[in-house]
């Protein structure tokens, strides 16, 4: 198998470059080579009256937010592919089966630990502002158009989500590229069979695709104007045309080719700004992950443009200082949890950007001595003004995504996050490829101190800048034991939430001694600086003593949902998913390749 060419630049302190060439159906000619979607399962069921889906195995196992595309990447294990193999394969099926929230119209963020090797390689292929973008796009007359952020060509970020996947199939992966796309391309071809999931996106944004996305809409509208319903076959056969090109030629079409064009002049009909050499010029960045300790644990996570992995670790070195396997899960034990946050999401407002075109302290930020600073200005048994939190002054107040975990029998290890933003992206539909393009340019600060999409607040560190990645919460983390063998693949989908879902993953397991199934089910908390409010779901108790502390409280159901793998001490893996999505998971010994998945198109 071709590899990536190791004559790659060095661009900045944390990153290497590649660039996306052309490319043949075989080989990999040239390479001069990850915000999330909010609307996520909603439920009024409890999280303790749900049960999260298991399987255990020593041979291999995926946990994605979809049970057909766990076992599409299960069965790419059992043929004997790579945790790289089986990602590609399983992200192309759910860009499928779940068009709201992933696709090849976005982009991404993995971490892989190969085996052995110790060595933890981050392939950034997140979407990056066109060259024609501009720190003021998405002001008027002093007003940030909030709807420009969120629908329309204006919002579309240049994808890099078929270049990423080549490049994990092709540095790390072991099966050749066409049998990874096979059975996204059968699925999209022969039809899916619609889950709630799509048909509640699909009503829930019905206003808003009818005005924004009316091709769009029509995928999904039977000949009576009316949405498609739960059990219907869903064919995509525009998809599969492009599925097929990009089996057999590559992403080149995608960057240089036909699907270029087509993109160029869909985004751009609905008022967007692209040029052709956005997507020529567009590359993936090859980084260093973010890494810290915890009680014996080495955690990996993502680095900027993601601010996710440096919350994380920061959050758990604040944490360490405090003995929290003793308080539990208790109110005392919450509330030092829920003031680590604050701590952690108060720097990612003042200080996150794209390491790229801004310099961000990660040292510092995820230093011990950074977090004893921090632990020092928390108090016990109440809050602190917003001003206290972090290390930089707040800004004046001016008032869909989908993850994988994957972890085969060698020990090889993959933590994938994926998105196109919000629900059905930007809307702006490409008719002749089927394709769903992403609406990440609402992720970058339009004016310092205005909310993004999230609420969360930002500074001119995360100002749009031509070529320049907008800051993400993606949280795709790998843990090793104490013994430095693998222990844990997490992460989430669900905008800023994913931050405090991984987080809770990590905390129930290791603090709280938690089952992977209850670390997953248990209602989960959820605090972002600003806005101020500490948000809860149903049956999470103690509310009252959390009152009698200062926390301004909401409850709501999550907006995270968790994929994780954890290794239990007999050495077997227990793969978990959310039951906030419906997800499943699927291991390669209850899987086996079906003929279908798997035929030459």
């Amino acid at each position: 198998m071709a590899s990536i060419s190791r004559t790659l630049g060095v661009w900045g302190h944390t990153s290497m470059r590649i660039a996306v060439g052309c490319v043949a159906a075989t080989a990999l000619a040239t390479i001069a080579l990850l915000s999330p979607d909010t609307a996520l399962a909603r439920t009024d069921t409890p999280p303790d009256q749900l049960e999260a889906p298991t399987v255990r195995s020593e041979r291999g196992i995926v946990a994605s937010d979809r049970p057909e595309a766990s076992r599409v990447g299960a069965a790419i294990l059992e043929q004997g592919g790579t945790a790289a193999d089986a990602g590609v394969a399983t992200l192309l099926a759910l860009g499928v089966f779940n068009p709201f929230s992933s696709g090849l119209g976005g982009g991404g963020f993995c971490l892989y630990r190969p085996a052995g090797t110790g060595e933890v390689t981050v392939l950034d292929f997140r979407e990056v502002a066109p060259q024609k973008a501009h720190r003021d796009m998405f002001v008027d007359d002093g007003d940030v158009m909030k709807q420009a952020k969120v629908r329309g060509g204006l919002a579309v970020g240049v994808p890099g989500e078929a270049g990423g996947l080549w490049a994990l199939s092709h540095r790390f992966g072991r099966l050749d590229w066409g049998e990874l796309v096979d059975p996204a391309l059968y699925w999209a071809r022969h039809g899916y069979t619609v889950k709630s999931i799509l048909v509640e996106r699909l009503r829930d944004n019905a206003e808003e695709l009818e005005e924004y996305g009316p091709r769009l809409a029509d995928v999904f509208q039977q000949d009576d104007g009316s949405w498609v319903e739960v059990g219907d076959t869903q064919k995509r056969p525009r998809l599969a045309k492009l599925l097929r090109l990009l089996r057999n030629r590559g992403p080149d079409p995608f960057y240089r080719g036909a699907v270029a064009d087509d993109i160029v002049e869909s985004v751009n009909e609905s008022g967007g700004i692209f040029q052709r050499d956005d997507l020529h010029n567009y590359s993936i960045d090859i980084r260093q992950p973010i890494r810290g300790d915890y009680r014996g644990y080495e955690v990996y996570s993502m680095p900027p443009s993601s601010s996710g992995g440096t919350a994380i670790v920061e959050t758990l070195n604040i944490l360490e200082g405090f003995d929290l396997s003793e308080m539990g899960r208790s109110a005392e034990g919450v509330h030092r949890i829920v003031e680590a946050m604050k701590h952690a999401f108060g720097d990612r407002a003042g200080w996150m950007g794209d390491t790229d075109f801004v310099d961000v302290p990660l040292d510092r930020l995820t230093s011990e001595s950074y977090a004893d600073e921090l632990r020092a200005k928390i108090e016990p048994r109440s809050v602190q003004p917003l001003k206290a939190y972090g290390s930089k002054a707040p800004i004046p107040d001016d008032a869909g995504t989908t993850h994988l975990s994957v972890i085969d029998r060698e020990r090889n290890m993959l933590a994938c996050t994926s998105t196109i933003n919000l629900s059905f992206g930007s809307m702006v539909f490409v008719p002749e490829w089927g394709l769903v393009m992403n609406n990440e340019m609402g992720d970058f600060t339009a004016q310092p101190g205005v909310p993004n999409n999230y609420g969360l607040i930002g500074t001119e560190q995360n100002a749009i800048a031509p070529g320049k990645r907008p800051l993400s919460s993606m949280s795709p983390t790998l843990v090793l034991g104490p013994d430095d063998r693998p222990y844990m693949t997490v992460g989430a989908s669900g905008g800023p939430a994913i931050i405090t879902g991984t987080l809770m993953a990590l905390l129930n397991t290791i603090d709280f001694g938690m089952s992977p199934a209850d670390a997953i089910e248990a209602p989960r908390i959820h605090h972002q600086w600003l806005p101020n409010t500490l948000f809860l779901e149903q049956a999470m108790g103690m509310r009252s003593t959390l009152k009698n502390f200062g926390h301004e409280i909401e409850v709501r159901p999550a907006w995270s949902n968790v994929q994780m793998i954890v290794r239990s001490d007999e050495g077997t893996f227990t793969g978990v998913s959310d039951p906030r999505k419906g997800g499943r998971p699927a291991s390669a010994s209850s899987v086996k390749p079906s003929p279908a998945w798997m035929t030459r198109n």
